[in-house]
């Protein structure tokens, strides 16, 4: 007779003898970012692995050996492009196109002569500049208006301001132009009517009148086909009526309110004084043939050429300054 209970009995057997012998462990290999570890576990027991770890290292494996091949790739584009023909005559193109340009600007635009000009220019004496102030604000007594010149290297040089007190200069202007400024600011103070915004306020006005100056009397030229004249010289006696616009100020904040009607007669001597000083000043520029006192020089110009000259040199001396005048010193 069987026993019923057999198949019970073999079962519990089978796992008393499988406590008693375990079966053989064998290493199983873990996916990890380190290199590659063992560790024993038991054959049919239950093995933990997060879902994942080992697709992202062979995915991050992937895309590392991808931006290798890319790198590899744009190098050997790099190369291929530098030995390419087409390429090489571009580069050749440019830099040919290069020197052209450096050549042009070193022929045209020559920085040491525009540094030596700026030199000579500057080259004042304090007896210069006070003989030329004099000369501005009382022009009668000054008889000859003419530009020294001397002959070295065989050319025919102007000499600097120190040495000719006809010359132009550019400290006068610039020192003059500063000065108004600031007396205009220190003014304003005394009647409390001050602001940090003054200074610029009064710095762009008064240099929009000053280009406005130098463009009338450029345009002037150009219409009269007058000969081309540096812009230094026009820059300089452009700037010599705010000489006369620093007196009428003073004058104006000092003795204004005793004065009365006399303040304006003499805003009108002043501005003739400046007109005479423009006129027989700027004639080298408008009228050619008085150039060094040698009449005759610029026959070429007509009789009804020089009378349209002179009349815009009258226009610019008397009306253009003397409305800038009393603009910027009232």
């Amino acid at each position: 007779m069987s026993n019923p209970y057999g198949y019970a009995a073999d079962s519990y057997q089978a796992q008393q003898a499988h406590l008693h012998h375990p079966q053989p462990q064998q290493p199983i290999p873990i996916q990890t970012n380190q290199p590659q570890s063992y560790i024993l576990q038991p054959q049919h027991g239950h093995q933990y692995q997060p879902q994942g770890q080992g697709q992202g290292h062979g995915q991050g494996q992937g895309q590392g050996q991808g931006l290798l091949q890319q790198h590899n790739q744009g190098q050997k584009g790099q190369f291929s492009f530098l030995n390419d023909p087409a390429a090489a005559l571009a580069s050749q193109f440019a830099r040919t196109g290069f020197d052209q340009s450096n050549q042009y600007i070193q022929d045209n635009f020559n920085f040491g002569s525009f540094s030596g000009d700026i030199k000579y220019y500057f080259q004042v004496s304090n007896s210069y500049v006070l003989r030329k102030i004099l000369l501005i604000l009382f022009p009668y007594r000054h008889k000859d208006w003419n530009r020294i010149s001397t002959k070295e290297t065989g050319i025919n040089q102007f000499l600097p301001p120190s040495h000719d007190v006809n010359a132009p200069d550019l400290y006068i202007p610039v020192m003059s132009f500063v000065t108004y400024i600031l007396l205009w600011a220190v003014f304003q103070g005394l009647k409390g009517d001050f602001h940090p915004q003054v200074f610029g306020y009064l710095a762009s006005q008064t240099l929009a009148f000053f280009i406005l100056d130098i463009v009338v009397f450029k345009t002037g030229l150009y219409l009269l086909n007058c000969s081309q004249s540096k812009i230094y010289d026009i820059i300089s006696f452009a700037g010599y009526k705010y000489i006369v616009i620093i007196m009428l100020l003073c004058l104006k904040q000092s003795m204004g309110a005793y004065l009365g009607y006399l303040y304006y007669f003499v805003v009108l001597l002043l501005i003739a004084n400046l007109s005479i000083f423009l006129m027989r000043s700027l004639r080298f520029i408008i009228l050619p043939q008085y150039l060094n006192g040698a009449a005759g020089v610029g026959n070429s110009v007509t009789s009804k050429q020089r009378k349209i000259r002179i009349q815009f040199l009258f226009i610019y001396s008397v009306v253009v300054q003397g409305i800038i005048i009393l603009y910027m010193s009232k």
